[in-house]
């Protein structure tokens, strides 16, 4: 876990905060594009403004953590999102005490500020004339503040944020207390609406950046304390600054978590395209493949995989081994993979192992590769693992129509073969999940059997899977559809024909053939393709591997994606949700379901 910078010093310099009582306070809080940190404004007078009396004030901030500890508590209960409040995204202007609007952001749609996410470190000053800390997202103004304000000590990056809002992200509002100089932040949509309520003082600035209400992989916590008696807030992700304070500094109240920052490690979460290329779409009556281009394709379905070639597109770069390149980084999802020999050895593309625990010293398990490739130190690392089905099944390049289908460029020595994967089945202990290389399916098969393997490094995901947001639907109510946090994608709750009444879903589920299916959904709402469709399984269940809480009474069906069968185009990809595998199936099949993800590109 990323720790403060310059922990010791930092709370040092808190401590000069509590006993010198005269210093003005200055901002604990972020700026943007050229914001001027210097005391950050003069505070105006109690008669220039119609305030609340300072033990209002004071008790109303106080109220706030209350309002923000019970709205990330519910959130994490119930596993609904409130509503944003769409503020302008802010930027500092030069000269300007307040934060002023980017017009080039504001001119952005939401899906141009979802698409364009990515992390961002928060930089932390102290200003040694106030004794205050300093935050901002800018490395303009960071640069501005190291060379031109000889006052501010810069101690580095704090904490990380994304820059702009991907689903299941929420937006961190910026206040600035006109009375005191002092910037506050808030996740919390209840303690936004109070302040901007209740403290006149208070001008609400925007949106400095989005953060999580929620843990998880990738996010660590942002400690929250309040100073009542100079009534500000102090934010730090430092469990050691945050313990050290806790302990030694009284007037500081902790007030617990006040979100979830991103670590250094975060990649925004998202799924790898398929592989299918530019001139591999349908058009109507045809189960030959043609340019995407062509009008008649997008008659047809203007979101086929063909389409949306720039979207998480595959791409691999080399990870510097012992030896050349022995191990690939995935730059959609961050992973590192292992990259298979030609010559002979236990890494040889060849070797094959069983998913069995074998006996003590057995070299042919994947236990005991496991420990060879770490005891290996490959590429540096030692912390590899079998890949789980999801991660494995990314690599899969459905555009190939024979050899190994995946990216030979980037995986030389792949086998055309079943892999084996980390996923147990559900219904049965002595099977596991492979991926097969000589086609692109999933499914299950016994332990036993000796199987090709590779490696993965990287975090596998803990933490709450789903939140419940709100996306317009014909004929459905509130809390229609869920935001997958792992991947980044947001599926509606009931199959097509079904409709969403606030609990469950209603009514009978409409089958279709691809063509129908192709024709049905194009946007915004639209068929998945067979990567984003496998990704929902939950393969820890059956009959259906959906969660219930998030799909509640989710039919087994197999489901549709937009997927062709680049060597057999009859056939296109789908998913069996009873047990959670992917397969081709002829395209004139009609009794197939469809599951609709909500698309911004």
């Amino acid at each position: 876990m990323k720790t403060q910078p310059n922990a010791g010093r930092s709370v040092a310099r808190l401590w000069g905060i509590a006993v010198v009582t005269t210093l003005a306070l200055a901002a604990c809080g972020g700026g943007n594009e050229g914001s001027e940190p210097k005391g950050v404004s003069a505070p105006v007078s109690g008669e220039a403004i119609m305030a609340r009396s300072a033990a209002q004030t004071i008790t109303l901030q106080q109220q706030g953590a209350r309002l923000n500890n019970e709205e990330l508590e519910q959130i994490a209960k119930t596993g609904v999102l409130p509503e944003p409040f769409e503020g302008p995204l802010l930027s500092g202007a030069e000269g300007s005490t307040g934060a002023t609007l980017n017009s080039e952001a504001v001119n952005k749609s939401l899906a141009a500020r979802k698409s364009a996410a990515s992390l961002v470190p928060v930089y932390r000053f102290f200003n040694g004339s106030t004794s205050a800390h300093f935050f901002t997202t800018s490395t303009t103004e960071r640069d501005n503040v190291i060379a031109n304000q000889p006052a501010f000590s810069y101690e580095g990056p704090a904490f990380n944020t994304s820059n702009a809002a991907i689903p299941g992200l929420s937006p961190v509002h910026r206040f600035y207390n006109t009375q005191t100089g002092v910037h506050f932040y808030t996740i919390s949509e209840t303690e936004r609406a109070n302040v901007a309520a209740n403290l006149p003082q208070f001008n609400y600035e925007g949106i400095a950046y989005y953060a999580s209400t929620l843990s998880g992989t990738g996010y660590v916590p942002l400690y929250r304390f309040f100073h009542a008696a100079r009534g500000f807030h102090f934010y730090t992700n430092g469990q050691v600054e945050r313990d050290i304070i806790i302990a030694t500094l009284p007037e500081y109240s902790y007030e617990g978590i006040g979100y979830y920052v991103l670590n250094d490690d975060w990649q925004t979460p998202a799924v790898p395209h398929t592989g299918i290329g530019g001139a591999q779409c349908y058009k109507s009556g045809s189960n030959t493949l043609f340019f995407c281009g062509f009008q008649s394709t997008r008659d047809l379905n203007s979101q086929q995989d063909g389409h949306r070639i720039s979207v998480n597109r595959m791409s691999y770069s080399e990870v510097t081994g012992q030896s050349g390149a022995e191990c690939m980084r995935d730059n959609v999802t961050g992973l590192v993979w292992e990259v298979k020999t030609a010559a002979a050895g236990p890494r040889a593309g060849s070797r094959t192992y069983r998913r069995t625990l074998g006996f003590v010293g057995d070299p042919t398990t994947t236990a005991a590769y496991v420990d060879t490739v770490n005891n290996l130190n490959l590429c540096g690392f030692n912390d590899w693992r079998l890949p789980t089905m999801e991660e494995l099944h990314g690599l899969v390049d459905f555009g190939r129509s024979s050899g190994p289908r995946i990216s030979l460029a980037a995986f030389p020595n792949t086998q055309e073969a079943l892999y084996w994967t980390s996923t147990d089945s559900a219904a049965d202990g002595d099977s596991a999940w492979y991926v097969r290389f000589d086609g692109g399916a999933s499914s299950t098969g016994a332990k036993s059997s000796l199987r090709p393997v590779r490696l993965v490094r990287g975090g596998t995901w803990t933490g709450q899977r789903y939140v419940v947001t709100t996306q317009a639907y014909p004929g459905d109510t509130a809390n229609n559809a869920v935001i997958d946090r792992k991947t980044g994608l947001t599926w509606r709750r009931c199959l097509e024909g079904q409709s969403w009444g606030g609990a469950s879903c209603s009514g009978v589920l409409i089958r279709f053939t691809h063509e129908e299916a192709l024709a049905y959904a194009s946007g915004p709402w639209r068929l998945p393709n067979a990567k984003e469709l496998a990704s929902l399984a939950d393969r820890s269940l059956s009959a259906p591997s959906l969660g219930a809480v998030a799909f509640p009474a989710a039919s087994d069906v197999y489901t549709w994606s937009t997927t062709p069968t680049a060597d057999a185009t009859l056939n296109a990809w789908l998913n069996n949700f009873s047990i959670g595998s992917s397969f081709n199936l002829g395209r004139t099949t009609n009794d197939v379901g469809l599951r609709l993800v909500y698309t911004l590109e």
